[in-house]
């Protein structure tokens, strides 16, 4: 029987319909099947350790444990996108051009030295270096008063976007704040002066005492498949501290970020036979004064459905599997071969921290 849900921060309707689809896997629909790791270093790849020279000059390398790249070599690393959407270029369309100049900076970060090293195949420490550098081009771009947004973005596998096998993310800094975050800060900034409170904090609340949806925790962040998921398995992961700007982090919650998005990837890969995914960080816009009513987040798609006509159409999504199922599914089916869960313990309590308490 089919059922409306209404995201509680946006107010987007979804179609929760089992009855299109009557087991989880039934839904894998994805055109790419799992593959065997190749191999670690491909000549031609712009990405491996030794052809540095193949990319623009680097923004910024990280060796083991954070710091600066030396002699022993880079574990992540950052370059100017080849084929960038946007430029720091100053020059201006044709007078009569109603367009304004595409400003902006748009970067590619190499997230392993290794060719065929996915996210839920890294060595421990290396997500952990690939959050690290995110940050410090954060700052390092919201340094640019021409610059009010920043989004990080993943696309894994070419179902999902990517056109380079080899392990990377990206970075698009904008001279303006997207329609879609615009839409979503005036949506939670209206329920927070209706009074309740911040939005995304209630709802990790409620996520935390229901226990349905929860996927894994640790000592800073949950994630879950939220309670309208748009597609199936979408997955969020939500600071249990309050905080608006993921640039307000400290160390121990990017380590702890890391840990908690390396494990819900694995989880994903192995349960739904390693799909391609998309995954982005919704944060405030840079230099944004403490805002209350905001959370920043990670959204996680993997790409197991397709939206047709009927979503393109009228935006509302027909997701084929009962979020509370899914959770369950990916609980189940996410573990080690040995059958060891991926996920924290899951009957962990939530922290004893409040998640409104204290602003990033």
């Amino acid at each position: 029987m089919s059922e409306f849900r209404c995201d509680p921060i946006t107010g987007r309707q979804v179609i929760i319909a089992p009855q299109r689809s009557r087991r989880p896997i039934a839904a894998l629909s994805g055109s790419e099947s799992k593959r065997e790791p190749g191999p670690a270093y491909e000549a031609g790849c712009p990405f491996c350790a030794g052809n540095e020279a193949m990319t623009p000059p680097e923004l910024l390398a990280l060796g083991s444990g954070g710091v600066s790249a030396d002699e022993r070599g880079w574990q992540v690393r950052v370059v100017p996108n080849r084929y960038p959407a946007v430029e720091r270029t100053q020059e201006r369309p044709r007078a009569n051009d109603s367009a304004s100049a595409g400003y902006g900076a748009h970067e590619v970060l190499v997230e392993s030295p290794l060719h065929n090293r996915q996210p839920g195949s890294f060595p421990p420490g290396q997500m952990e270096l690939v959050i690290e550098a995110l940050h410090r081009r954060g700052e390092a771009l919201a340094g640019d008063p021409k610059l009010h947004y920043l989004q990080f973005f993943r696309n894994y596998r070419s179902g999902a976007g990517a056109s380079l096998e080899h392990p990377h993310s990206q970075i698009i800094a904008l001279p303006f704040v997207p329609p879609l975050l615009r839409r979503e800060l005036e949506q939670t900034r209206k329920l927070y002066l209706a009074g309740g409170g911040c939005p995304f904090c209630r709802l990790l609340e409620e996520e935390c005492v229901l226990m349905e949806r929860i996927l894994a925790l640790n000592e800073s962040f949950s994630a879950f498949i939220p309670y309208a998921a748009r597609s199936p398995f979408e997955s969020w992961i939500l600071p249990r501290r309050h905080g608006a700007s993921f640039l307000g982090t400290g160390a121990e919650e990017r380590a702890a970020l890391a840990a908690i998005l390396e494990r819900v990837l694995r989880a994903l890969a192995q349960a739904l036979d390693d799909p391609p995914y998309n995954y982005y960080l919704h944060a405030a816009p840079l230099r944004s004064p403490p805002l209350p009513y905001y959370h920043w987040h990670i959204e996680i798609h993997p790409r197991v459905g397709i939206n047709a006509g009927f979503e393109m159409g009228s935006g509302v999504y027909i997701n084929e599997i009962v979020p509370e199922e899914a959770a369950r599914f990916i609980r189940e089916k996410g573990r080690d071969e040995d059958g060891r869960e991926r996920q924290q313990d899951l009957l962990h309590p939530c922290a004893a921290q409040s998640p409104a308490g204290g602003e990033s």
